[in-house]
Formats: C-alpha cells, structure tokens, sequence
C-alpha cells in the first residue's frame, strides 16, 4: 500500500492549527481602552505580526493610534475571553456583527470581568488577570492584497511585563513550566501539554 494513500484531501474551514491567544488594547476615539480576542498574531524577535478583521473597533483604532498592548491570558481565563468574543466596540455594528451574534460594548472590561491595568509606555489600558503583558507600537498596516476583509498590522515591541510566579528564581525570563498560554485550535480552548523536549536554541531551559 502506498503512503499516500493514508493522506486525504480536506478543506477545513480555518487553519488554527493551534494558535496562542492575545486579549489586545487599543485606543478608542474617547480616549477608553478597547479590548478584542485575537488569534492570528506571530512574533520574529522583537516584531509582532497581528491579523486583523477589518469590520473591527481595533482596525480604526491601530489606524489612528499606534500604542496597544499585547495581554496573553492563561488557560483559566478562556471563559473571560469568551466572552470578550461576543462583543464589538463598533457603535453601530455592521452586517457581520449582527450575523455572528456580536453585540456593541462600552466597556469591554465590565463586560468580559478583567480588570483595567495602567501601562506605562502606551496609552491603552493592560489586562491584570492575563500573566504577560506586551507593550507595542504599530509600524506598518497592511490590506490584504486580493481584497480579503483583513488586514495585517506590524507592530514592535515597547516593554514586556510578566507576573512574578511565571518568572525564574532570579525573575529575568520565564519560566517555562510555570507558563501555560491559553491556545485556539480550531475554535477550542486549549492549555499547554507535557514538555516533550528543548529545541536546540534554548538557553537553560527558560524563555
């Protein structure tokens, strides 16, 4: 039997493969934090990639202002992100909004129950309950180029925050068994697994 007949064509719907969330910040016009649930962003040293709906708050917010932060929940608070998800800081939401089942919020951290966190080299808000808090600036917003209702904003990284019992004993990097991210995989929530092995890159077994 040949091998390849052990593979099928498919054709998912999406390709979350396993994706790490984010809980990002961004600037409303009146000066609010906006919150929205994202799971298509990648980093490349101090760069993060960030895909983004068009039809979103956080698309005109990170048009008009470049600070925002970067909070990556862990696996207790998917049920608070979950609920982030349901909602739009668009005032009047559009077609898509009404269809997917998602409703305009003010106050996005009164409706998911996080806890606003001043940040100290942007202007939107942190995230207290997520245990990493990344600090960016947008560099570059780019349509998608076939049309698509998406666009990919270039962001880098300002300041990294982490609570304490994630770090090392000297709290300089983290520590790698005491961080699980919360993870999208195919629209479920996932923790982290066992650690299978260290990747010929990592130094002392800490991020």
């Amino acid at each position: 039997m040949s091998i390849a007949t052990d593979f099928i064509p498919i054709c998912p719907e999406i390709l979350y493969f396993g994706t790490p969330v984010a809980v990002l910040s961004s600037l409303n016009p009146d000066g609010g934090t906006n919150l929205a649930a994202l799971s298509s962003f990648w980093a490349l040293g101090d760069r993060l990639v960030l895909g983004l709906g068009v039809f979103g708050q956080t698309a005109a917010n990170l048009r008009r202002h470049p600070g925002c932060v970067l909070n990556l929940p862990s696996p207790r608070q998917w049920p608070q992100v979950e609920r982030l998800g349901h909602t739009t800081g668009c005032a009047r939401p559009t077609e898509y909004h009404r269809t997917a089942g998602i409703a305009y919020a003010n106050d996005k951290f009164a409706a998911s129950n996080f806890t606003a966190l001043p940040a100290e080299c942007v202007k939107p808000d942190q995230v207290a309950e997520c245990p990493v808090h990344i600090e960016a600036r947008v560099s570059a917003v780019h349509p998608a180029t076939d049309a698509a209702p998406f666009i990919y904003v270039e962001t880098r990284k300002l300041r990294v925050h982490a609570q304490r019992d994630i770090l090392n004993a000297r709290a300089t990097r983290i520590d790698i068994d005491a961080w699980s991210p919360l993870f999208y995989l195919f629209r479920h929530n996932y923790g982290k697994g066992a650690h299978l092995g260290a990747s010929f890159r990592a130094r002392d077994e800490w991020c």
